[in-house]
C-alpha cells in the first residue's frame, strides 16, 4: 500500500460554463498531480443553484469521487427527492430534517475516505450547529468509521472566522478541511498544528471576469438598489478553475503537503 496519498479538492462549479471547465481541466490535474481521491462542491452547477441528475454524472466522468453540496443545494425542489439515492452527491448534514446525508463513506483502492459536508450559520440561513453536528457524526455510529478513514470536510460557509474556527475545533480529527461558498479563492493554504490542511476558501470554477460567477450588472444593480434579482451565471468568456491538493500520510493520516490550484482558460 501506499504511504501517502493525494486528494484534490475544488470549489464551487457555477453554470454550464463551470462544468465545462471542470471536465476540460480535471482529468490532467488528476494525472499530473497523481491525485488518488477527489471532492468537488456542486451546488451552483445548475444555473446557479443545485445540480441535476445529468450533471451529477458528468462529473463522475469527470473523475470526482464526491460531489459536495451547500445553502443552494436542496432549492432546486424538482431534483431534491433524489438527494440520498446516491451516496456520493451530498447535501450539509446539519439541514435539520432534509432529504440525503452530508456523511459519504467511500473505499476507493484500499483506502476509506469519509467525506464530511457542513454549512455555516454567520450571515446565512438558521440551521443546526455545526459544532455540535461534527461532535455527534464523531460520537455516533459513524465514530468507528470515522477513526479509521481518512476525514475531509467541506464547510460552506459565509463567514472566515467562522471556518478558521471550525478548522482548529477538528485539527487532527480530519486529515483535509476547505472552506466553499464564497467562490473567492484564498492565499491562506496551510497545515494546522496538529496535522490539518487547510483553506479558507477553495473559490470557484466558472466565470473569471464575474461577481461570483455571475453579471457584474446584476450584482451592481442589486447592491445599488437593494432590490432583489434573478441570478444571472455568466455561460461564456474565460474561466477560472480553482482548488487544492493535500498529501497525506496514511499512517498518521497528517497532511505533510498542501498546494493551491489556479488555472485560468
Amino acid at each position: 500500500m501506499k504511504q501517502f496519498i493525494r486528494i484534490f479538492m475544488g470549489g464551487d462549479v457555477c453554470g454550464n460554463l463551470g462544468l465545462e471547465t471542470l471536465q476540460k481541466h480535471l482529468p490532467s490535474i488528476i494525472e499530473k498531480e497523481k491525485i488518488d481521491f477527489c471532492v468537488v462542491n456542486g451546488e451552483n452547477t445548475a444555473h446557479g443553484v443545485g445540480i441535476k441528475d445529468d450533471q451529477t454524472e458528468a462529473f463522475f466522468n469527470a473523475g470526482v469521487d464526491v460531489i459536495t453540496g451547500g445553502n443552494h443545494t436542496l432549492e432546486r425542489f424538482e431534483i431534491r427527492m433524489n438527494f440520498g439515492k446516491d451516496k456520493r452527491v451530498l447535501r450539509p448534514h446539519n439541514f435539520p430534517l432534509a432529504q440525503g446525508s452530508g456523511l459519504a463513506i467511500i473505499e476507493k483502492n484500499g483506502i476509506k475516505y469519509s467525506v464530511i459536508n457542513l454549512q455555516g450559520r454567520e450571515n446565512m440561513r438558521a440551521i443546526d450547529c455545526p459544532f455540535q453536528t461534527i461532535d455527534s457524526l464523531f460520537s455516533s455510529q459513524s465514530r468507528d468509521d470515522l477513526s479509521e478513514s481518512l476525514n475531509i470536510i467541506d464547510f460552506h460557509a459565509e463567514s472566515t472566522m467562522e471556518k478558521e474556527a471550525l478548522a482548529f475545533y477538528v485539527d487532527g480529527r480530519v486529515s483535509l478541511f476547505a472552506g466553499t461558498h464564497t467562490h473567492t479563492q484564498t492565499a491562506d493554504e496551510r497545515i494546522l498544528p496538529n496535522g490539518t490542511a487547510y483553506i479558507t476558501d477553495l473559490g470557484m470554477i466558472g466565470a473569471k471576469e464575474s461577481v461570483i460567477g455571475g453579471s457584474p450588472f446584476t450584482a451592481i444593480t442589486r447592491t445599488k438598489s437593494q432590490v432583489p434579482q434573478r441570478v444571472e451565471v455568466l455561460e461564456d468568456g474565460v474561466a477560472i478553475f480553482c482548488g487544492l491538493v493535500a498529501e497525506i500520510d496514511l499512517e498518521t493520516k497528517k497532511a505533510v503537503l498542501v498546494k493551491r490550484i489556479q488555472i485560468s482558460s
